[in-house]
């Protein structure tokens, strides 16, 4: 009994630490932008974004493997600094889920793993040279991301278990994003995107070869 206990403060501890230092992480990031936000606010731009597509895990250059596809909300904040009219690095911070559906020895099994992203990318658009008026512009978006494990369990014929001692606590890949810009009341802007997640680290300890995919399509308001 003694024993359960003290791993039950053991497992409590190691969560809170996880998340104290992911809220350090959220801080340091706010920090950052605030700090280039002060320096130069024309070109800077804050938003919200939320998103839903699909996830599933296979191997690295695989789009699936033995996995269903499951749906994949996410939600979240956006920065953009415009350097020049045709290139702009944009980032932000959210919450998504990832994970995989599949059937094992007559069993259906889900995995469900929730995420602190972190995306970088550098932004290409183009408006008027690429046919569009009135302030509307096509952008491709490329760039890595950085997620940071919150939650992670599975479940078996609907009966639930921990997976959190089982999976990696960061994932790594790169992001693409290709859309669209619409300007909307007078200063603000609607964008609107598809994109795809390819994750370079193997999510599981005891499970080889299986990376995160992702793809989904966005909306989002900058302000």
């Amino acid at each position: 009994m003694l024993q359960k206990s003290e791993k039950q403060l053991t497992q409590l501890h190691k969560q809170g630490s996880k998340m104290s230092f992911s809220l350090k992480k959220l801080v340091l990031l706010m920090v950052v932008v605030l700090s280039v936000s002060a320096t130069s606010n024309a070109q800077l731009q804050y938003g919200v974004k939320a998103s839903a597509g699909a996830t599933c895990q296979s191997d690295m250059l695989e789009i699936a493997k033995n996995c269903d596809v499951r749906f994949s909300p996410s939600i979240g904040l956006l920065a953009k600094y415009q350097f020049t009219n045709a290139f702009a690095i944009k980032s932000g911070l959210e919450y998504l889920q990832k994970g995989r559906s599949y059937d094992e020895n007559g069993s259906s099994l889900t995995n469900k793993l929730q995420y602190l992203n972190l995306p970088v990318k550098a932004e290409f658009s183009a408006g008027e040279k690429a046919g569009f008026k009135n302030g509307q512009r096509i952008y491709f978006a490329v760039g890595p991301y950085l997620s940071y494990l919150l939650d992670a369990k599975g479940e078996l014929n609907d009966v639930s278990f921990d997976l959190q001692s089982d999976t990696k606590d960061f994932d790594f890949g790169l992001s693409y994003e290709i859309g669209f810009d619409f300007p909307v009341f007078n200063t603000k802007t609607l964008q609107v995107g598809l994109n795809y997640d390819m994750g370079f680290i193997e999510v599981y300890k005891s499970e080889p070869d299986l990376h995160n995919k992702m793809a989904s399509i966005s909306l989002g308001l900058l302000f």
